[in-house]
């Protein structure tokens, strides 16, 4: 029998994972967030409120109206440029300011507390950082691009944290144990570019009947919430994989995935023609992606974290990824 100290020291195996880091975050697919719409997500150990105008001014703010504390993502509604609060009808631009009330001038200094915002390929990303100060870094991406299908999404729900989703994609090991790729290769070396990271690799992935078809990955990992990766697919298909993760407590967090296929002909009718097949195929990568990241969540919700893992040389630049991520935490965490 287990007597209670040795209950309680194995109920301690592992290490507090580190605290939430400075990034960029995916809070909602943009197709979600059309003008007119009011939405409240998690975030970090609390809700956020993300609205879009009548004019498509895109806004995110803690939700808390500044009168008298009502919650103005639950039950607030869109007015012209404004969100109106459910409680007195106070209404405040995108910018989080106070601009009317029904009984006269906004008090002075009422406003909303905003958050930045930003719409990359069809993702709603709010920045995390220290109170009052700016990004310090940011993603440099379009809002959409003409030349690929707008992305097919679905949102999972795990039990991790974003540095170890991240961290997954350079564990070269598993690969080959969870995802059963074969012939994993490492064209070059991780490149590291201030808040960004760079890989290369490919492999085969086992298919019943045909054997196998290769995956080529380019990848960039912009921050711990957002990575885009370019996948060549046998055949000629081409699709881009945002697998995103955002904290919304501790050792929680949404994983927000968008798959977008390449459009592969110039010509305008041919586009046209082929337009439903590359989406189709599209959204069997996408559940082909979910599937996979559900296979890494057996290993995610029953994992321990380690601040100092005895690595093996199999392992990929595990090591060389977390001297990089401490540039997203505080000096003092």
């Amino acid at each position: 029998m287990t007597s209670a100290t040795e209950s309680t020291s194995l109920s301690r195996v592992g290490d507090p994972y580190p605290p939430y880091p400075y990034s960029w975050y995916a809070v909602a697919f943009a197709h979600e967030l059309r003008r007119g719409t009011v939405l409240t997500r998690r975030f970090l150990d609390g809700e956020i409120v993300l609205f879009r105008t009548a004019s498509g001014e895109l806004s995110a703010a803690v939700p808390f109206c500044p009168h008298l504390g009502a919650h103005v993502g639950k039950g607030g509604w869109i007015e012209g440029d404004t969100i109106v609060c459910p409680f007195h009808e106070f209404k405040f631009a995108a910018t989080g300011m106070c601009v009317s009330t029904p009984t006269g001038e906004p008090p002075r200094g009422a406003a909303l507390t905003t958050l930045p915002v930003r719409n990359h390929l069809g993702m709603i990303m709010v920045w995390h950082g220290p109170e009052g100060q700016p990004p310090t870094f940011e993603l440099e991406l379009p809002e959409s691009d003409p030349d690929w299908h707008p992305i097919a999404t679905k949102k999972l729900h795990f039990h991790t944290h974003p540095q170890e989703v991240n961290e997954n994609g350079l564990d070269h090991a598993h690969f080959a144990t969870i995802h059963k790729f074969r012939n994993f290769v490492v064209p070059k070396p991780m490149e590291v570019d201030g808040p960004r990271i760079h890989t290369e690799y490919g492999g085969t992935k086992p298919v019943p009947v045909i054997g196998g078809i290769n995956f080529h990955f380019n990848s960039v990992l912009i921050g711990l919430g957002f990575s885009l990766v370019e996948i060549a697919i046998q055949g000629g298909l081409t699709v881009r994989q945002m697998v995103l993760p955002t904290p919304v407590a501790e050792r929680r967090v949404d994983i927000y995935i968008g798959i977008s296929a390449k459009k592969r002909a110039r010509n305008k009718a041919l586009r046209a023609l082929l337009a439903p097949v590359e989406r189709l195929l599209g959204w069997i990568v996408l559940q082909v992606v979910a599937y996979e990241v559900q296979r890494d969540q057996i290993i995610w919700d029953e994992k321990v974290y380690l601040e100092h893992p005895k690595l093996a040389p199999g392992d990929g630049p595990i090591g060389k990824y977390r001297h990089w991520v401490r540039q997203f935490y505080t000096s003092s965490s």
